[in-house]
């Protein structure tokens, strides 16, 4: 069993609860920053740290990987108390697709932001610059900060971290076909230029759920909700104030 997500918390303690899931490389905080002040106006936020990250140690003798990872997403949703919103950046985001192929009842809305649903070219390229010797090569201040974001774990623990996610977590397919059962809302954002999101995997997303919306940034990248955060931020509060009805 998973032990228990470092969690950092903003936003009224009554208000319904939101859970942000980080995507590969980083933290709660690290992800959803940008996005935090407008949610916790009306949402009870948690921006946990996925297991192996920021503040949340790796459980000795666990196996890495998607199941694993949806294991831990899907302990905390039931310990919150379902359903939940919940909004999932990249390996986040994968992970509760995969928690909402099995446990559908858990979700109050789901909102996904670059996220893949089956291995492609594009993710092999885009995983081969986090080697941390490459990436301490050619982005130096970026090596730098993520060796502060994950310095809890141990002054090196920035590397494990780059090669574990590194490693191939979303190869695993999502079962498209279970996500039928989801009645939650869905939405589904990408950027424009995201070489991790196929244009075809978020159009059959689509074709699985009769409550689902898109939304593409013109000009955005792979973290959008960070990068382009002014033109999500409304997008992500309207569908999440809408879902809560």
């Amino acid at each position: 069993m998973a032990s228990p997500l470092h969690t950092e918390l903003e936003g009224p303690v009554d208000a319904p609860p939101l859970v942000c899931l980080h995507g590969g490389i980083g933290t709660g905080r690290y992800h959803w920053s940008r996005q935090v002040p407008s949610l916790a106006e009306h949402y009870r936020v948690h921006l946990p740290d996925l297991p192996g990250h920021g503040h949340s140690p790796f459980p000795a003798r666990a196996e890495y990987g998607a199941g694993f990872l949806a294991d831990a997403v899907e302990g905390y949703l039931e310990r919150i108390g379902p359903p939940v919103h919940v909004a999932g950046f990249s390996m986040g985001g994968h992970a509760a697709l995969h928690v909402a192929a099995r446990r559908p009842e858990l979700f109050a809305s789901l909102a996904l932001v670059g996220v893949a649903t089956a291995h492609h070219p594009g993710l092999d390229e885009w995983r081969a610059r986090f080697d941390p010797d490459r990436l301490a090569t050619e982005w130096p201040a970026w090596a730098r900060a993520l060796a502060r974001l994950h310095a809890p774990l141990g002054d090196e623990a920035w590397r494990e971290v780059l090669d574990r996610d590194s490693s191939g977590v979303t190869h695993a397919e999502v079962d498209l076909d279970a996500l039928e059962k989801l009645a939650a809302p869905l939405l589904l954002v990408r950027g424009d230029r995201d070489p991790v999101v196929p244009v075809q995997q978020y159009a059959e997303l689509r074709t699985r759920s009769p409550f689902s919306e898109e939304l593409v940034v013109n000009y955005g990248g792979h973290d959008v909700q960070l990068t382009r955060a002014e033109i999500v931020r409304p997008a992500l509060r309207d569908f999440l104030d809408r879902s809560a009805g």
